[in-house]
């Protein structure tokens, strides 16, 4: 394997790094010495014992380092040149780090080494917050909490346009259950739903969760077999609607409206309750978990003012 291969010829490549420049030297030249034997393969395979491959400065990269960063190659160009590229810009980017500490002047240093250390804490800090918000989030926005906040704000929910909860099936003209399958569609107890799940393989379009509200956009992308009157007579109000071409039968039932200025129903707009009220449990939250962080280190003398 391309890997394996490249111990054989460790001191080839150590000796042509110390005769040329390292930034300049084609590596892919050497590389393709490394990994002759291995061109026939896809990917870079691993085995028990990690090789290295290159040396800048103190900065050693290892078989590894390049597993983690191609799984696979087009062709034997395509991973010479791939791998090549990515040994020179690792390569580059040891090198100019070390030329920045040996060349910068120190209080620049340290001015740049204190804003890493302060980005690497709030990463690792927002990190944490995150971890733990994640597994605390149902006990956040509980079904309890959504509700209170609708009760409580219920006239921020007007609804800005009219609402619908409809279902509806299409399925061709011949087929041999027309009249039950209609008869079903209409009354709509239990039973019936139960009898029209099991028939959906034979619609060519259905819809039957009108328990749902929809919107204006929504409905008529649903309503797309209706013409413009059609879908206006339609939505008018509650009813059955039946339509059909020289293919298929379309079978529509309005089962319910509001119109604009009417409190939107809770479920409409629970999302949107959902991370309202998450946003401000959070923030209490948070301002609750830092200080009991402290608190706590403050107990087990963890933190201590001097």
């Amino acid at each position: 394997m391309l890997i394996n291969h490249a111990i054989f010829f460790k001191k080839t490549v150590e000796s042509a790094m110390r005769l040329f420049n390292f930034l300049q030297l084609p590596l892919w030249v050497i590389l393709s010495s490394l990994f002759s034997a291995l061109m026939g393969c896809n990917s870079i395979t691993s085995s028990n014992q990690d090789r290295l491959i290159a040396r800048a400065e103190n900065y050693y990269l290892y078989r590894s380092d390049i597993e983690r960063n191609f799984e696979s190659f087009a062709s034997e160009e395509d991973s010479l040149i791939k791998v090549g590229d990515f040994i020179n810009n690792w390569a580059r980017q040891k090198l100019l780090y070390e030329k920045s500490l040996i060349n910068l002047p120190q209080n620049k240093i340290s001015e740049l080494t204190h804003f890493v250390d302060a980005y690497q804490n709030s990463l690792f800090i927002n990190a944490y917050r995150e971890f733990v918000l994640k597994s605390t989030m149902d006990t956040l926005t509980t079904q309890s909490l959504i509700g209170t906040y609708y009760e409580e704000n219920k006239r921020n929910f007007l609804l800005k346009e009219p609402i619908y909860r409809l279902r509806y099936i299409s399925f061709p003209l011949d087929n041999v259950d027309r009249r039950e399958i209609t008869r079903r569609f209409k009354r709509f107890d239990p039973e019936d739903v139960k009898f029209l799940d099991s028939l959906s393989f034979q619609f060519s379009n259905y819809f039957l969760s009108d328990s749902i509200w929809l919107n204006q956009i929504e409905v008529r992308d649903r309503l797309g077999y209706l013409d413009q009157q059609q879908q206006e007579r339609f939505l008018k109000s509650p009813n059955y609607y039946e339509v059909k071409d020289s293919l298929a039968l379309y079978l529509y039932q309005l089962a319910g409206r509001l119109d604009r200025g009417n409190v939107a129903p809770i479920s409409y707009v629970e999302n949107t309750i959902r991370d309202i009220v998450f946003n401000q449990r959070k923030l209490e939250f948070l301002r609750s978990f830092d200080n009991d962080i402290l608190q706590d280190a403050i107990k087990t003398k963890k933190f201590e003012k001097y």
